[in-house]
């Protein structure tokens, strides 16, 4: 299964809590649901980080305030500091919450665990956009759709 995302592959940010609004910026839900989103999300960090191999974050929660499963990969060249170790690449997603949604939400982990188990060291080195979104089987969702 391919999952569609949307995709920002120069962040500009330096720590994670920098990171997790410049990606939320991209969900298609308000400014107050971004910033609920923003607050959930970095409990979940606080309660442990998801770094899940060697610079590569998964920072995700499950939410009322999303209808679909949104998922949003960043990339930062310089690093992020997360915040013990530094990560280039994150996987950012938020579950809807819903009768089918816990299994949509572990499948999804299911997915993404078998690609970085499979391709880890590819996806941390991946040149481009294009190169990443493939190793981790994603189809970059277009912007207004």
């Amino acid at each position: 299964m391919k999952y569609t995302v949307l995709c920002e592959f120069e962040l500009s940010a330096t720590s994670r809590t920098e990171a997790i609004v410049e990606m939320l910026s991209l969900f298609p839900v308000g400014d107050k649901s971004r910033r609920l989103l923003a607050t959930a999300l970095d409990v979940r960090e606080k309660v442990g980080a998801t770094v899940v191999h060697d610079s590569i974050a998964l920072p995700h929660c499950r939410s009322i305030l999303v209808d679909k499963l949104t998922i949003v990969v960043g990339r930062s060249h310089a690093g992020i500091s997360w915040p013990e170790e530094r990560v280039n690449t994150v996987i950012m997603f938020v579950s809807p919450v819903k009768p089918n949604s816990p299994q949509e939400h572990t499948k999804f982990l299911g997915h993404i665990a078998g690609k970085i188990r499979k391709s880890g060291d590819k996806i941390v080195a991946a040149g481009n956009q294009d190169e990443l979104l493939t190793l981790l089987g994603f189809q970059l969702e277009e912007q207004g759709e």
